[in-house]
């Protein structure tokens, strides 16, 4: 590939719908394998960004989407950034949302001390295998954290043929 294919390869990357519309955008924090079929993706708790503190990656009551093809292994590595205690747990995507966590809709897909939370700073890996299908959501299990929009959406398609983050 010449210069000008890179620099037309490189700009491409960069585009993306504007604010407020569904759009794709490229993540340094999800990675594909798809050779083991494993989907990484890194999941921050207090992040900055539009959600404040009670978000995941900058985003809270459901703005933004994990998408995964079916029957992958995914692996979340989580952290706490924000100086008050959160956890991560996968949930069935309905109504209505949770007081806390405690019932994670796949074997794995949680957090150690997922009422309790993980402190400033706390580390911890999900990893689990995703259905053939299915919409869930990814909610801070402690206390009142989900009912105050810390949650996102993660999503199976069997129709993916590898993952995405979706904004709104």
């Amino acid at each position: 590939m010449n210069r000008w294919g890179f620099a037309l390869l490189t700009l491409g990357s960069l585009c993306w719908a504007t604010q407020g519309t569904a759009q794709t955008k490229p993540s340094p924090r999800l990675s594909y394998d798809s050779a083991t079929k494993t989907v990484t993706f890194a999941l921050e708790a207090g992040a900055p960004g539009a959600g404040g503190p009670f978000s995941f990656n900058g985003y809270a009551n459901g703005a933004a989407t994990l998408v995964v093809p079916a029957d992958c292994i995914v692996v979340i590595n989580f952290e706490n950034s924000d100086g008050t205690p959160h956890s991560a747990e996968l949930i069935p995507d309905k109504d209505p949302m949770p007081s806390s966590g405690g019932d994670p809709a796949i074997p794995g897909a949680y957090t150690k001390d997922v009422t309790q939370g993980l402190p400033q700073g706390g580390k911890d890996v999900l990893r689990f295998t995703v259905p053939p299908s299915g919409s869930f959501r990814i909610i801070c299990g402690v206390p009142g954290h989900a009912l105050s929009g810390m949650w996102i959406r993660f999503k199976v398609d069997p129709a993916s043929k590898s993952p995405s983050w979706k904004t709104s």
